[in-house]
């Protein structure tokens, strides 16, 4: 099959050995991304799903026309459309430290949100924005430091979200805080921290 996606004769075995590496460390990076092994994907789904397959045949692609690192002509990192092949099997838990907590679309939900910040300091000392986003369907809402609600003594804050407006799939946070910091002429630095919330909407 990668011979054909590389459009290669199947008498051609000159690159057979480095076909079988590329094509190893595409399904090898495809797990990683997905968050899953390959007995899981054929346990859940019965088999590799063609979906999954098709990201792993980019990625030999990928690997087999850009040999070389990536210079400020050749950026390439993924091939387009890997993402929304493989976006509906990621598992972002595996369930076994941390239980995803499953809401119906339709409700409203509260998600709560920390972080560790250097200098003793808590969120409500600094500025900050939260976006939730579905990573299933690309659909996503910022709320500012005025819209989410402090908890106890400021270290935590709670995001309201409309499943209405994210719908369905697997929810993430990206929190972007701005820490006082005199070395940047703004006076402050930005710090970007993702966070899994472990919620899942359901229709």
């Amino acid at each position: 099959m990668i011979k054909q996606q590389l459009r290669m004769e199947d008498d051609f075995t000159l690159e057979d050995d480095l076909l079988e590496l590329y094509g190893n460390s595409a399904e090898q990076t495809v797990l990683h991304v997905l968050n899953r092994t390959y007995d899981d994907v054929v346990s859940e789904y019965g088999e590799v799903p063609k979906d999954i397959v098709h990201a792993t045949m980019l990625l030999v692609a990928a690997s087999y026309e850009h040999r070389a690192a990536a210079t400020m002509q050749n950026t390439y990192i993924r091939p387009y459309g890997f993402d929304l092949l493989v976006k509906p099997y990621m598992r972002l838990t595996s369930g076994d430290t941390n239980e995803v907590q499953t809401v119906t679309e339709g409700s409203d939900v509260k998600i709560a949100f920390t972080a560790d910040l250097p200098d003793g300091l808590l969120l409500k000392d600094v500025d900050f924005t939260v976006k939730v986003m579905n990573i299933i369907n690309d659909t996503d809402h910022t709320y500012e430091k005025a819209e989410c609600i402090q908890m106890d003594e400021g270290a935590i804050y709670v995001a309201l979200v409309d499943t209405d407006e994210l719908g369905v799939g697997q929810y993430m946070l990206r929190l972007t805080v701005f820490i006082p910091d005199t070395d940047y002429p703004s006076g402050t630095r930005k710090e970007v921290i993702n966070i899994n919330p472990y919620i899942r909407c359901i229709g």
